[in-house]
């Protein structure tokens, strides 16, 4: 049994795509859980309504936007209900396209013996392969230099105005010459698609840190992973293709109140992050 978990917010269409391409290329017994963060053109509702009558399909409406960690935990606690041996939490704008995918998870688990594995995610809008994400997570001397770079475009929001791809000109930075044809443990993984095994699953009652709003999860997945000694997966032999944006851009036909929203919600993530960090040294000692 596989469930998938995928998080809605507005872009209706993009959403029956990936279901569709799930629904297409899952040969074992599956369930898709889609969790509509507050959508305020109700199109949580239209698709309740669509899949009412698939046995597979499962659809929980939030009464709240509740980003994207506990969003996306919302999901997760209904999958792990089901005992599956995979949960796979994955953006609405992601599309499966091989038909042997399932196959190639347990070719990978039974060799790797993953908690968590991310594919080759290849970007259809910015044309890169986005995992691995990085080759090592931030330091904390990283995060606060980053803190002061968001908190400068935050606190100066006219200049991204002048120049869009001021916020957006770092989209790759964070790509460390991340060799996408090998197979690399240990690695920070790309949010858009993750593979969690049951190894994984027993153990936690929650996928993500659920102290932030949108971004920075992975980073955060990854730092409190590698200190439970948990096997990070890159495995390239899975593809899967993501159409970024679809849910900002369905919100957003501005791009410069676009810009202004991406980079509070990155300020506020960074921080908790920094917090989290420091939180921790503190209980540490």
């Amino acid at each position: 049994m596989i469930c998938y978990v995928i998080l809605h917010y507005q872009a209706i269409e993009e959403t029956k795509k990936c279901i569709k391409a799930i629904e297409k290329n899952t040969t074992s017994d599956y369930k898709v859980i889609i969790v509509d963060n507050a959508s305020p053109n109700k199109s949580g509702m239209i698709l309740e309504k669509e899949y009412a009558e698939n046995n597979n399909i499962d659809i929980i409406i939030s009464n709240d936007n509740l980003g994207f960690a506990k969003g996306n935990n919302l999901g997760y606690k209904l999958a792990k209900k089901y005992d599956p041996d995979y949960i796979i939490i994955l953006n609405s704008d992601i599309v499966i396209s091989q038909e042997d995918f399932c196959s190639r998870i347990d070719y990978a688990y039974n060799k790797y013996n993953f908690d968590v594995l991310g594919p080759d995610i290849y970007s259809t809008k910015m044309k890169y392969h986005q995992n691995p994400q990085r080759e090592n997570n931030f330091t904390i001397n990283e995060l606060l230099k980053k803190e002061r770079n968001l908190y400068f475009k935050n606190r100066f929001k006219f200049l991204l105005k002048i120049k869009y791809s001021f916020l957006h000109s770092n989209a790759k930075d964070d790509v460390h010459q991340n060799n996408y044809k090998d197979v690399q443990i240990g690695k920070v993984l790309h949010g858009a698609c993750y593979i969690f095994s049951k190894k994984f699953i027993n153990k936690y009652d929650e996928c993500f840190y659920p102290g932030t709003f949108m971004y920075y999860e992975s980073y955060i997945l990854h730092y409190l992973g590698m200190k439970d000694d948990l096997v990070f997966l890159y495995y390239p032999d899975i593809v899967v293709y993501h159409h970024e944006d679809a849910s900002t851009n369905e919100t957003y036909n501005n791009q410069y109140k676009k810009s202004v929203f991406v980079n509070k919600c990155l300020l506020d993530s960074c921080r908790e992050y920094i917090k989290l960090i420091r939180n921790e040294s503190c209980y540490r000692g």
